[in-house]
Formats: structure tokens, C-alpha cells, sequence
């Protein structure tokens, strides 16, 4: 071995143990290590009693997600224009893939219909309404309180005929400011979003 190998291993030790330093400081505190937390978003919303959409068929996707929160940690909006990021409390899937699945389960739930399907979907699916989303802002602020803002479109089943194209926020009071609270506030705040995708089509032909 040279001398140059040599010390490119010596650093690369070093930045290893650096690094593992860095993320075992990060989920401690008082000299007690904390063990990563993960989470995920669900379904909130109530079975709906009216049977108007059982039959729509809907694609979902795909949803575009903002870099700053397309990332393994929650992140919290301070008042000022930095973010938190949680580095013990982390999602357990790729943010654009939950949100997506939890968006279609919602949708689901609320029309009754079997054939609500997410991007990426198989060529064999066929669908009316095609939904696509660029979501703006989703995030707690300090006190837990969720906010979602989302610029979306339904088009129908060719891709040049847009039936609706909305830009819609989302307020949620979070019932408390712990991180269990502050998801909960953001799967509601994505199936208030998804109750109004629904009341969107109840207006279309189907």
C-alpha cells in the first residue's frame, strides 16, 4: 500500500466515524440516545353512504412533492424562513409514494369505487379521469398545525380535454405538538383534500 492509499483510508475512517457521531448526537439528548421513530400517512376519512361514484374510474398521479420535504426526516416551518428537520422522527416511505397512496385510499373510501388506481399504474388500466397534482407546501409549524397547498387537475380521458383545474389550501389545527399529533394533522389535511377531489367529480359525467 502508498502512502497516498494510506491516507485516503485514514480519512475516510475518520469522516466515517465523524458522520456516525453527527446522526448519534442528533437523536440524543441528556446523554440518552433515542432510537429513530417512523411514520406514515393513512386514510382519515368516513365511509361515504351514497353509492353516485362506485363506478367512476380514476387514476391518481402522478403528484409532484417540493424538495424540501422529499426527504427521509419530518421537517417543521419555523416562523422565519428556515426549516426543522427532525432527524429521530423520520417517514417510512418516500414522501411522493405515501402521499399518493394515502391521497387514492381516501378517494376509495369516499366514492366506494374499485377502480381508483395510483401512478404508476399498469397499461392495462383504463380510467375516465386522470388527476394530477403539484403540491406547493405540506408541513407542520411549530405548534403542529398543518398546511397544504396543492395546485390540481382532472382531466379527462384525453389528455386534452381538462375538466377542472383548481389551486386549494388546506388549514388543520393539530390536537397537540408532538410528532404523532402533527401527522395526524397532515392526514387530515390530505383528506380534506381528497373530500373535495370527490365533490369535484360528483359534478361530471361518470
Amino acid at each position: 500500500m502508498n502512502n497516498s492509499t494510506f491516507v485516503l483510508n485514514i480519512i475516510l475512517k475518520i469522516t466515517s466515524v465523524s458522520l456516525l457521531a453527527i446522526l448519534v448526537a442528533a437523536c440524543s439528548f441528556g446523554g440518552k440516545t433515542k432510537s429513530s421513530q417512523y411514520y406514515v400517512l393513512d386514510a382519515k376519512v368516513e365511509k361515504s353512504d351514497s353509492d353516485k361514484l362506485s363506478n367512476i374510474a380514476l387514476g391518481v398521479g402522478p403528484i409532484s412533492i417540493p424538495g424540501y420535504i422529499d426527504r427521509p426526516q419530518i421537517v417543521t416551518k419555523t416562523d422565519t424562513p428556515k426549516i426543522q428537520i427532525q432527524e429521530c422522527a423520520r417517514w417510512a416511505e418516500p414522501m411522493d409514494e405515501m402521499f399518493t397512496r394515502a391521497l387514492t385510499q381516501n378517494i376509495q373510501i369516499l366514492t366506494k369505487s374499485q377502480q381508483i388506481y395510483s401512478h404508476p399504474w399498469s397499461n392495462a388500466s383504463e380510467f375516465k379521469y386522470r388527476l394530477q397534482a403539484k403540491v406547493i407546501k405540506f408541513e407542520n409549524n411549530l405548534d403542529g398545525d398543518a398546511l397544504l397547498i396543492v395546485h390540481w387537475a382532472l382531466i379527462g380521458d384525453t389528455n386534452s380535454s381538462e375538466a377542472m383545474v383548481k389551486n386549494t389550501r388546506y388549514d388543520v389545527l393539530s390536537k397537540g405538538t408532538d410528532v404523532s399529533s402533527n401527522v395526524n394533522a397532515l392526514n387530515e389535511a390530505v383528506a380534506q383534500f381528497a373530500n373535495d377531489i370527490v365533490k369535484t367529480l360528483e359534478q361530471y359525467p361518470h
